[in-house]
């Protein structure tokens, strides 16, 4: 923070709900596995009384609900610090705007920024093109794309495997806290090249 300008930002909003979420999330999963013996990612295949049934699906849509907050937030988050990196070392916007999809590598806009301006500020990078780190992040930008551009499923009933149903466009509790791990992770890499950060936020 510098306490001689006055700075708006969100990036330390939007992890909050992030991690308010996530959290909801993981109690949802933690109580319906102490009162059914399944959790979100077991129940299938299992055979249920109508009532617990009911009380599974409430629980399925609930978790999935803060799973997709989750996802959505964590990547304003990657996506709002690292523009407010960029700004907060005197870049502007027509810096910010030069970024672009690479998709010869199939890394998004705000993966690339990740990339490259810890560079162009420290000569450092952060994160590298071929790393794990690089790889989670885009997978959190596919998973909240996914959701942004959501497609409605339509099945035959018929057809339907009553005891392994899944909505496709669903987000895991696995992957919602991948999610939010992989941007903890890239935060956490850009401090290590840039000590003078305060990403005390992440843990507040």
């Amino acid at each position: 923070m510098n306490w001689d300008k006055l700075e708006f930002t969100n990036h330390e909003r939007y992890f909050e709900i992030a991690r308010e979420h996530l959290q909801k999330s993981q109690e949802t999963d933690f109580d319906l596995n102490e009162k059914l013996g399944v959790n979100s990612s077991t129940y299938q295949g299992k055979s249920l009384k109508p009532e617990d049934a009911a009380y599974l699906l409430q629980s399925l849509q609930l978790i999935n609900k803060s799973n997709i907050i989750t996802v959505v937030f964590s990547a304003l988050v990657a996506e709002s610090f690292i523009n407010y990196y960029a700004i907060s070392k005197g870049k502007d916007e027509v810096y910010l705007r030069k970024f672009k999809t690479n998709k010869n590598l199939g890394l998004g806009e705000t993966v690339v920024k990740w990339i490259n301006i810890p560079h162009d500020i420290n000569g450092n990078f952060a994160l590298t093109t071929d790393s794990a780190e690089v790889h989670n992040l885009q997978k959190l930008f596919d998973d909240r794309n996914k959701l942004a551009h959501h497609k409605a499923s339509i099945q035959n009933i018929a057809s339907l495997d009553w005891s392994n149903i899944q909505d496709p466009n669903s987000i895991t509790l696995l992957a919602a806290q991948n999610a939010n791990q992989s941007l903890v992770t890239c935060i956490e890499a850009l401090k290590r090249v840039d000590q003078s950060i305060d990403i005390n936020w992440l843990s507040s």
